[in-house]
């Protein structure tokens, strides 16, 4: 984020990651992880969020482990314990896909935490702008999607007393927190001018503004 001037550069670049990680082995993740940890130390209070965000989809995460432990084939970790073994490359697919969430999920709340909503609309429309040609109101999707965004990060889930019942509940929360999240988007939109709301002019970009995500997209078409 700090290399970045260029807000539209920071959105494609976050895009170009998410697919490229798919594809990427320990190695590739690390490459990754290195500027994450510098981002974590330089900013702790979106780090923080990245974390609280993380804790909300633990559940989620034990769902691939066990789908990736005991339903992915592969040689048998643990060979006494027969079929009920995780098999070895199934320990190693989920270690590589939630950690590829994970970077996902930390560089995404950067962003969003550290680029102004007007910036981040901003980028979303000039990324999306082609699609006028095809009579798509560009600015008006891009407002909401942007207002959603910015609120993404510090969304908070509503915790059920009875923790019985939390783990039963915790996903329709999260369902029904996103769905007023549009709703309140789609309200904003409508009450604000689109010549007057908070759309921000972007900076202009650097060298290193194309420079990242062009490198990105390459190594995504060498992959």
């Amino acid at each position: 984020m700090p290399v970045f001037a260029n807000s539209a550069s920071r959105l494609l670049s976050l895009g170009l990651l998410t697919l490229l990680l798919n594809k990427q082995d320990w190695f590739g993740l690390l490459v990754f992880l290195v500027p994450l940890v510098y981002l974590f130390f330089q900013y702790p209070e979106p780090g923080r969020q990245v974390v609280l965000l993380a804790k909300r989809l633990r559940w989620f995460f034990l769902s691939i482990l066990i789908l990736y432990f005991w339903f992915y084939p592969g040689t048998e970790l643990f060979p006494f314990m027969g079929r009920f073994s995780p098999a070895i490359e199934g320990v190693n697919e989920a270690g590589l896909r939630i950690t590829s969430l994970l970077i996902v999920i930390s560089y995404s709340v950067f962003l969003l935490k550290l680029t102004p909503r007007g910036e981040i609309i901003s980028a979303i429309q000039f990324i999306l702008s082609p699609l006028t040609c095809l009579g798509i109101d560009s600015n008006r999707f891009a407002l909401r999607l942007g207002l959603v965004l910015s609120i993404i990060p510090d969304m908070d889930v509503e915790q059920s007393p009875s923790v019985d019942k939390k783990r039963r509940k915790i996903f329709s929360a999260v369902i029904d927190k996103a769905a007023v999240m549009v709703k309140q988007a789609d309200e904003l939109t409508n009450l604000n001018d689109m010549n007057e709301v908070t759309m921000t002019k972007m900076k202009r970009a650097g060298a290193l503004d194309i420079l990242i995500p062009l490198s990105l997209l390459i190594w995504l078409l060498i992959n």
